[in-house]
């Protein structure tokens, strides 16, 4: 390869790494970190038809700014920097900018990220107000939609609600929630083989259909398949997959391994910041890894900026949310049969390293052990692990649902009817039965009345 396209490919490798790592960007506790600035104060402005961000800053005023789009967004780099304690940055959604968020990098850089409506061009410069330095990012222009409310021409900060509508959403508003499922190893890679000579590849397959059908019947769910036959498919290909589906949620089937014959139980993994969090899990996280030299793909001695991609798809926010979905799993899973950790775990498994989707590995049980072996054969346990799942992905998005997806209309579990409104439009906006609609409301007919509400019926796995 010659030196103009190494050239090329690092250059490349610079601009997704930074693309990557700012989508993982979110929003963050109180951070702490190296350092003596710290940012006090974040507020939002207006005056003279621009909108200002200002920064109040204990001492230096030192940043770099950039912007980037697809969606749009001004990014703040702050060295020695860090948040003053027991403040938490935030902004109220406005037309121009719609939040913030932040973020530390290498334990001293604060990184903060301003969400816009569109584009902007910008300009900042710095006031000072007694003791503190005030950084200004002001946006000259900038596209607003249409349907933006007005910001006070005033000066003062706006701290005001997002306005809100009575305007129903309809139907084709409301999407399903994308649930990839990843069955573990494939092809070529047959993963870890049992004492009768089971292979983990064929079983995890198997689980992962069932979990697929099972979501196919919950009114809100869309699984997405990452393996549905016997073919090798390297590590990040599934990410990539899973990404193109745009997936709300990322399940890497998997059964375990170990060397003791009498390890037994289910766990659940999460992607580590620091690594493995225990001697059993580096030792899996390193042998599941290695597939993708299978695959002809390492990713080893890489350079710095490649390295620094693959940390800054340790997020914290993506993290955290992983952890929310791996617990509800977790205790599910336990209901079904010993697990063989109480608490989610953690490791550097590549399949989880998704910078934008909640990722979490499931070990349904320890192919190693001669008597789980069996059970994972059997199609009442892969049932029983499918709809454990079930419970878990629901229970989840019952309290973290965006609010575009019907599952987050149907938290409620009522509807309020409208004028015009028909039982079987009602039944078809939240993808229930009109039969069972019908039972549930306790309906003898199919008239409506105006303002009445009706529960609706979210099925039970």
């Amino acid at each position: 390869m010659t030196t103009s396209n190494d050239n090329t490919r690092r250059n490349f490798l610079r601009q997704v790494g930074r693309v990557i790592a700012l989508a993982a960007v979110a929003d963050a506790p109180v951070l702490m970190a190296g350092g003596k600035n710290a940012v006090r104060d974040i507020r939002l402005e207006r005056h003279k038809g621009a909108t200002r961000v200002v920064f109040s800053l204990s001492d230096s005023a030192k940043h770099k700014l950039f912007h980037l789009t697809n969606p749009s967004r001004v990014v703040l780099d702050f060295p020695a920097t860090t948040v003053a304690p027991g403040k938490r940055l935030s902004l109220q959604p406005s037309p121009l900018v719609k939040g913030v968020r932040y973020a530390m990098r290498n334990d001293s850089e604060l990184r903060v990220v301003l969400d816009l409506a569109g584009k902007a061009t910008t300009r900042t410069y710095i006031r000072r107000s007694s003791k503190l330095r005030e950084l200004v990012v002001e946006f000259a222009s900038m596209e607003i939609p249409a349907t933006a409310a007005a910001v006070p021409a005033a000066s003062e900060p706006v701290y005001r609600k997002p306005v809100k509508t009575s305007q129903r959403k309809k139907p084709g508003k409301l999407r399903d929630l994308v649930i990839a499922i990843d069955a573990g190893h494939g092809g070529k890679d047959p993963g870890a083989i049992g004492r009768k000579g089971t292979h983990e590849k064929q079983v995890v397959l198997q689980t992962a259909r069932r979990l697929a059908k099972r979501l196919e019947r919950e009114p809100g769910y869309k699984p997405v398949m990452i393996r549905n036959s016997d073919v090798f498919m390297p590590l990040r290909d599934r990410i990539k997959k899973a990404r193109a589906a745009k997936a709300d949620l990322f399940i890497s089937i998997h059964a375990d391994a170990s060397p003791n014959a009498r390890a037994q139980g289910s766990s659940v993994y999460i992607l580590s910041e620091n690594g493995a969090s225990s001697e059993a899990a580096r030792f899996l996280a390193r042998q599941e890894n290695a597939v993708d030299l299978i695959g002809g793909v390492s990713l080893e001695n890489r350079d710095e900026m490649l390295a620094s991609v693959l940390l800054d798809l340790s997020q914290r926010h993506t993290i955290e949310t992983s952890y929310k979905a791996a617990s509800r799993m977790l205790a599910e899973l336990n209901k079904v049969g010993k697990v063989h950790s109480r608490k989610v775990e953690k490791a550097a498994f590549v399949v989880l390293k998704s910078p934008d989707i909640p990722s979490v590995l499931v070990e349904t049980a320890f192919i190693s052990n001669p008597r789980e072996e069996r059970r994972l054969k059997t199609r009442e346990h892969q049932e029983k692990l499918a709809r454990s799942m079930v419970k878990g992905i629901k229970k989840y998005f019952a309290d973290n649902a965006p609010e575009d997806a019907l599952v987050a209309r149907m938290r409620t579990q009522e509807h309020v009817i409208q004028r015009g409104e028909t039982l079987s439009g009602i039944a078809y906006l939240y993808k229930v039965k009109v039969d069972h609609l019908r039972s549930v409301n306790g309906l003898s007919s199919d008239k409506l009345l105006v303002g009445k509400k009706l529960k609706i019926p979210v099925t039970e796995t």
